[in-house]
């Protein structure tokens, strides 16, 4: 897997997926650092678990609002991996949102 290893300023260590960058490149640059930078606010807080990715959901807000998933892989002792990006409709971002799955969830609450 093709990867830029990465590091907070908190130590956390994380992985971009080149599959995640080229999705990523579908966004305008300003949708791209939305999207970034709200996956990275949360990434200390997202749930390990081994062997399974995972997802978040977010939102860029604007007038038409983009809804986003993002998959990740958090295992113990391993750097977080950022796997998948993938644009999604309200009812799914809403699921995450009553499962609090979602960034904003994690963001808020500060659940680990």
């Amino acid at each position: 897997m093709d990867s830029l290893l990465k590091c907070l300023e908190d130590k956390t260590l994380y992985d971009i997926d080149e599959w995640f960058l080229s999705q990523l490149e579908l966004y305008t640059r300003k949708e791209a650092a939305i999207i970034i930078g709200q996956t990275l606010s949360v990434l200390d807080k997202l749930p390990v678990k081994n062997g399974w990715s995972q997802e978040t959901a977010g939102v860029i807000k604007k007038d038409k609002p983009i809804f986003f998933l993002v998959e990740y892989l958090h295992q113990e002792e391993e750097p977080i991996i950022l796997i998948d990006l993938i644009e999604i409709e309200i009812e799914e971002y809403l699921d995450f949102i009553s499962n609090k799955k979602s960034i904003k969830s994690y963001y808020d609450t500060g659940q680990n």
